[in-house]
């Protein structure tokens, strides 16, 4: 590390890395022992997956990751069920991973959609689970749906999109600023959208969500069946171990200060307002200064485009996606992790940064973000504002609040001491996988007061009409979603760089 840069971290004294006996977590009964004690032999689970690899970083499928390792190492026996998808390698996938019929969502290269397509997926005597955790977006819940009704098995959802905040993102960017588009789009897309799944939702045995703000969000929705709020866990084994050198050395231009936005690059994200935030309110006063934009994704090409036009393509770096064991450095190295996005139900990237202690701005969204911040205490969050003078006055706001971060030194420590602390408190596996073994017992004692009745137990027309009232809005929706993703193409993805399921 060279002497400056050397010198700007004693500025900001934080730890680069975490002590294990910081966590103050003690090693106790597996939180699912309860309910696999009552069987009298490991629980049979099957996690409902958007994915059955990890095509590029997406926080559902990281911590579908990670639930899969915890219950598996403690004997239970999971299946992951998703879309089939031919890029996926033997190596890449989970053993006894049931890949589902798919076709390919074009707006996100890597994406597929699950159908029903083949007359095995409906054959009730191939499934036999104890409950279905459904961590999806598409419309496989039908299947899921489908398991509970067929064969009684408990249902518990997970809702992973916020599409009020990110459904313009399947547009292109010329038609997504017609305001007669999105009027016809609340109309006609997101108010159905939000009928039908608040339906699908109350179908289950409990809903899971990631924040208070999603909780009364979907209640005002019409979802009655238990919300269960529960946050991402952050993986110790990947976030607590030695810093290792400072990865910003191979291809910062100077050593001056580092500000750092973290995502998929897609304008739901909002990585946009963060570039002309830099450009206009953080360059002029610190000109030394350099913005990371760590990941990759649809919109790459264009920030980099917009960073040109800007003029500070020479202070802007897009180093690309890098796998997740090396994000920890990341956040270690940087003065100020900022954060704009308004579409996240959690936002993994804050969680990891707040994790990390790296001093963090963002703009509250009522969801994700505002459930992982308290202004003042382990980061500085602000007002978006609505309506383009109020949005110009936040992002003046914005800057000034990254600039008076990296002029104070005292403030950066103390951010970074709660911020550490709190996502420890709430986002270490234990404490997460407690609140998800409790919503389990819940959906399993749903399951039982709800009268559900198995029809695999009844007369074979139940059987019929029972899978024909699934198969129809599974396919039809699905492949309603595949034609609207022809209007905005992806571009191709490379190999994955991050750990698999099955490593």
């Amino acid at each position: 590390m060279t002497a400056s840069r050397t010198a700007s971290l004693l500025r900001f004294p934080r730890k680069l890395a975490q002590d294990p006996s910081d966590h103050h977590h003690v090693e106790k009964a597996h939180p699912f022992s309860t309910l696999s004690a009552g069987l009298g032999r490991p629980l049979r689970i099957a996690l409902l997956s958007d994915f059955v690899r990890i095509p590029y970083a997406n926080g559902a499928v990281f911590q579908t990751r990670l639930l899969y390792q915890e219950l598996r190492k403690f004997g239970h026996e999971v299946t992951i069920i998703g879309a089939h998808d031919p890029d996926a390698i033997p190596n890449d996938l989970a053993p006894g991973t049931v890949q589902l019929p798919s076709i390919p969502l074009k707006t996100y290269r890597g994406v597929h959609l699950p159908m029903p397509l083949a007359r095995w997926v409906f054959d009730p005597n191939r499934w036999d689970f104890d409950i279905i955790f459904a961590q999806v977006t598409s419309l496989v819940h039908h299947f899921g749906i489908w398991l509970r009704e067929m064969k009684g098995i408990p249902l518990l959802m997970v809702n992973t999109t916020h599409l009020a905040a990110a459904y313009d993102v399947l547009l292109p960017e010329s038609v997504s600023k017609i305001e007669a588009v999105h009027a016809g789009l609340e109309l006609f897309l997101k108010r159905p959208y939000e009928r039908t799944f608040a339906q699908i939702y109350n179908q289950g045995d409990g809903l899971v969500v990631l924040s208070e703000g999603l909780r009364t969000y979907w209640r005002e929705r019409g979802v009655t069946t238990p919300i269960h709020v529960i946050p991402r866990a952050v993986q110790p084994d990947i976030f607590d171990r030695a810093i290792g050198d400072d990865p910003y050395e191979a291809f910062l231009p100077t050593n001056g200060p580092r500000l750092l936005c973290a995502g998929r690059h897609t304008r739901e994200k909002a990585q946009d307002r963060v570039l002309r935030i830099f450009a206009k309110h953080v360059l002029p006063e610190l000109p030394q200064a350099t913005l990371t934009m760590l990941g990759q994704g649809p919109d790459t090409e264009d920030y980099k485009r917009l960073a040109r036009e800007l003029g500070i393509m020479h202070r802007v770096a897009f180093p690309g996606e890098v796998p997740f064991t090396q994000m920890p450095a990341f956040y270690a190295y940087t003065d100020v992790f900022v954060h704009a996005s308004q579409s996240e139900t959690y936002g993994n990237v804050l969680g990891e940064a707040l994790y990390c202690g790296t001093p963090t701005v963002a703009f509250a969204d009522g969801m994700g973000v505002s459930s992982q911040i308290v202004d003042g205490e382990n980061a500085i969050m602000l007002p978006p504002g609505k309506g383009q003078p109020a949005e110009l006055e936040a992002d003046a706001q914005f800057g000034a609040a990254v600039l008076e971060l990296i002029a104070d030194p005292s403030l950066r420590a103390k951010l970074s001491r709660t911020a550490s602390r709190v996502a420890r408190e709430r986002a270490h596996p234990t404490v997460v996988m407690e609140r998800v073994a409790r919503a389990f017992k819940s959906a399993r004692d749903h399951a039982v007061v709800s009268g559900l009745r198995p029809a695999a137990q009844g007369p074979r027309v139940m059987q019929w009409l029972t899978t024909m009232k699934h198969i129809r809005p599974w396919g039809v929706m699905n492949a309603g979603v595949y034609l609207i993703g022809h209007l905005r193409p992806g571009k191709a993805v490379d190999r994955p760089v991050h750990p698999q399921f099955a490593k």
